[in-house]
């Protein structure tokens, strides 16, 4: 081995020969200027990488912004717009519910009304010797005929609102009546359930199984009327229970959630409503006892009813049958009481209706804003360029 000075700083630099090999050593300072050299280089690529990468972001997404992000949305935008689709569409069946059930009550008073004033066009056909026409006490008296104009219209709308009420789910899609699924009532039975089923299968039930006079009702009638009267129960008991507990109503501990979902005004008015709907309800199961009691020392006279023989339609000729009609209508105190009692169910009723009016009007989702242009379903593009 030869070792070979050049004239240099054996420092700086130095020859090695081996085995007929030179190698170069490279003193400490030199090897230090030239691994920053490389670092420099290497930070140099990856800053350049970066700015590519940049550019041709900004590229597609300059691309993008003239239309494909505007006929793709993202999933994200479809399920706000369903949502908010879900719960607008559950305020509108809940107030078209409401109103249908408006119309049935108006126009089954209007039309009981007009056979009270007018007694040959009921389905009497006669003037009675009290003067008056036949005045029920309850409106499922007045309604008890599916035959009938009254009958028909009663049925027709509060069929159609009872529908509209429970296809909306409205107690799990509105904000001010939603109080979760915990609390119970009865047999592991959340509110929400109650509220969803019962008063609207109650008013299904007074909508189409109807009542009969109870001077005419027969032992297989008092299994209609007592399915007649259960379903009124689970509408207008069953409604105020759920509808106190959500507002805390007269004492009781009202639900955690309706404290901070339902504002004061919305309160006073929901309950003010249900006061209506509870007095008017107790009223008229209180006439109802008060006119099976013996009126007549009062002044006037109660409903008179007596079984005769009448022509059987539906025999030959000549055949009679017995059956319980009605030969005078009531007067004095006791049509008065009746009057009462009717005025008291209808005007719970309207307490009803009110209700739920008031629930559409102060929910937030009926002023749900939706995009006024759909989404493109898959496709649809493809389709399009077909028919064209």
């Amino acid at each position: 081995m030869s070792v070979e000075c050049a004239g240099l700083d054996p420092i700086s630099t130095v020859s090695v020969t081996c085995g007929g090999h030179k190698k170069i050593m490279i003193p400490s300072d030199l090897k230090a200027k030239f691994l920053d050299a490389k670092n420099n280089a290497k930070n140099t690529m990856i800053d350049a990488k970066k700015n590519l990468v940049q550019g041709l972001s900004s590229q597609v997404k300059d691309f993008t912004g003239m239309g494909i992000e505007k006929s793709d949305a993202t999933i994200q935008d479809r399920i706000i717009f369903l949502e908010g689709f879900e719960r607008k569409k559950t305020a509108s069946l809940l107030f078209f519910g409401a109103v249908f059930g408006l119309l049935g009550f108006t126009f089954a008073f209007i039309i009981g009304f007009l056979k009270f004033l007018r007694p040959l066009t009921s389905e009497y056909h006669r003037v009675f010797p009290s003067g008056y026409g036949y005045f029920p006490a309850t409106v499922s008296e007045m309604v008890h005929d599916p035959r009938d104009p009254a009958g028909k219209c009663f049925f027709a709308f509060e069929f159609i609102g009872a529908f509209f009420i429970f296809q909306s789910w409205y107690p799990w899609s509105l904000r001010n009546v939603y109080i979760g699924d915990s609390d119970s009532p009865c047999l592991g039975l959340s509110w929400m359930m109650f509220r969803q089923f019962v008063p609207p299968a109650g008013m299904m039930l007074v909508a189409t199984v109807t009542t009969t006079p109870f001077a005419q009702a027969t032992i297989l009638d008092y299994f209609c009327i007592s399915i007649h009267l259960f379903g009124a129960v689970m509408l207008f008991a069953g409604y105020a229970a759920v509808e106190a507990y959500t507002l805390g109503w007269c004492g009781m501990k009202q639900s955690e959630i309706s404290k901070h979902c339902i504002g004061e005004r919305e309160k006073k008015v929901r309950l003010r409503m249900l006061n209506g709907l509870i007095f008017c309800y107790a009223l008229f199961c209180i006439l109802q006892v008060v006119l099976l009691m013996p009126l007549d020392k009062f002044g006037g006279h109660n409903d008179q009813w007596e079984r005769r023989k009448i022509q059987n339609p539906t025999a030959e000729q000549g055949e009679l049958m017995s059956q319980i009609i009605l030969i005078n209508t009531a007067s004095g105190s006791v049509l008065y009481m009746k009057i009462l009692s009717y005025a008291s169910e209808v005007i719970c009723g309207l307490f009803l209706i009110s209700s739920f009016l008031a629930i559409w009007w102060f929910c937030n989702e009926r002023k749900a804003d939706l995009r006024d242009e759909l989404f493109q379903v898959k496709d649809s593009d493809k389709s399009d360029m077909g028919n064209k």
